[in-house]
């Protein structure tokens, strides 16, 4: 059993429940589009930083990693608890509109194969 949305539903995969792209899932905060925002801007940044194929040396590259550790548990924490309050499963791809609120699912492709059980 899975709780989604309020619900409990029983699925053996979770992905087999997930609504489309662009489906509207919930109403950001103030607060929660702002940091959206920022974090969006910071995984930008890191994006464009990898992107200059830089050398680095010990130490940099030490301050480097834990800026990105810094992120990525910052990122997580900021994710899991929208998840958590719209009532979602982790890992669905979801994104907040950082100019009007709305949250909603990101792109995504699963293929989902139906089970043996279901072609029969």
């Amino acid at each position: 059993m899975v709780q989604v949305q309020g619900e409990e539903v029983e699925v053996d995969n979770i992905y087999v429940i997930m609504p489309p792209s662009g489906t509207i899932i919930g109403e950001a905060t103030e607060k929660e589009m702002e940091k959206a925002a920022e974090l969006e801007c910071r995984h930008m940044a890191f994006l464009r930083l990898q992107d200059m194929n830089l050398q680095v040396n010990g130490d940099s590259y030490k301050e480097l990693l834990n800026d990105f550790l810094d992120f990525e548990l910052e990122s997580s924490k900021f994710w899991r608890s929208i998840a958590n309050r719209i009532g979602l499963p982790y890992e669905w791809p979801i994104r907040i509109d950082h100019a009007n609120g709305p949250i909603y699912m990101g792109q995504h492709e699963f293929d989902v194969e139906p089970d043996a059980e279901d072609e029969a």
